[in-house]
């Protein structure tokens, strides 16, 4: 009786948290889990008071206990890739995937990212969300643009084209430079693989990318029309073999907006960003629908 009153209780206390309006904490899949919860909330709040502008230890507290990783998700040096779940409240909501510092020389994009966690945690979002803060730990910790193989992590995923020409663009077009490096095979690298294996788990509708310096809004994806008043202009500046963008959209026909910030601009005004959050929901939606429309003819 006592364990049937013990098992009860754990079942209700679960289905309340699921029904609360906090992150989810979803079912994990079979081997999904190799760092313990203390580990991983440990190094969420070690990310989290190193940010530019950093979250309060209240806010870090607060948002921590509902960091997560995946088996695939480590860098090169063995640092747990965490990521954050929060659960969408419209039917007509999309699933966003954020992502930012996959390259660790920008700092001021895991600001915006940490932020959006910590509002995520206080809204009642249309959207399901999923954000990984830092996806470059090794290269974040060097504040260098690579991973600790010194590949550029936005030149790796394995696009179609990416034997054919990731190499040899970064040969005649960037003169090897070694910023730009691809790598020596497509998915080469572990952070590669672990957003690889992000996508695949969490399925979104609609990616973000956070980056640093040219002040646009780069979008990969259908002709959208984009929503007014935003904090930077709307750009097509088109796609790199290996790179994010010609993976997803080119390859899979999943959206990307690339938010490249300026300089510390997503520091000094935080809350323009905060209501490209709430737009990028409205993106993901319209895009959509254009795909849908396209696939019917």
């Amino acid at each position: 009786m006592i364990f049937k009153t013990t098992l009860f209780t754990i079942l209700l206390f679960t289905t309340s948290l699921n029904a609360s309006g906090l992150f989810t904490k979803d079912k994990m899949p079979e081997g999904t889990k190799v760092w313990s919860a203390k580990d991983i909330n440990k190094l969420c709040n070690q990310n989290f008071s190193k940010m530019i502008d950093p979250l309060t230890k209240k806010q870090r507290k607060r948002v921590c206990r509902y960091a997560k990783t995946l088996d695939k998700c480590k860098s090169v040096n063995g640092k747990p890739i965490i990521h954050f779940n929060r659960r969408g409240f419209s039917k007509t909501g999309k699933r966003i995937l954020a992502l930012s510092l996959i390259h660790g020389d920008e700092l001021s994009s895991g600001t915006v990212s940490a932020k959006w966690i910590e509002r995520l945690h206080k809204l009642r979002p249309r959207s399901k969300w999923r954000v990984i803060p830092v996806a470059n730990p090794d290269g974040w910790l060097k504040k260098s643009r690579l991973n600790a193989n010194k590949v550029d992590i936005n030149r790796n995923f394995p696009s179609k084209d990416w034997d054919r020409l990731a190499l040899k663009w970064w040969e005649t077009k960037k003169k090897k430079n070694p910023r730009r490096y691809p790598g020596p095979s497509a998915a080469s690298e572990p952070e590669t693989r672990c957003l690889m294996a992000q996508i695949n788990d969490f399925k979104p509708d609609f990616i973000i990318s956070i980056h640093t310096p040219l002040g646009v809004l780069d979008f990969d994806g259908p002709r959208v029309v984009p929503p007014k008043n935003l904090p930077l202009p709307w750009r097509s500046l088109g796609n790199y073999p290996g790179s994010l963008g010609r993976y997803m959209w080119k390859d899979k026909k999943i959206p990307v907006l690339t938010i490249e910030l300026q300089g510390s601009h997503g520091v000094e005004e935080l809350e323009k960003f905060d209501r490209l959050q709430d737009l990028s929901g409205t993106v993901a939606i319209r895009a959509h629908k254009i795909l849908k429309k396209k696939a019917r003819n």
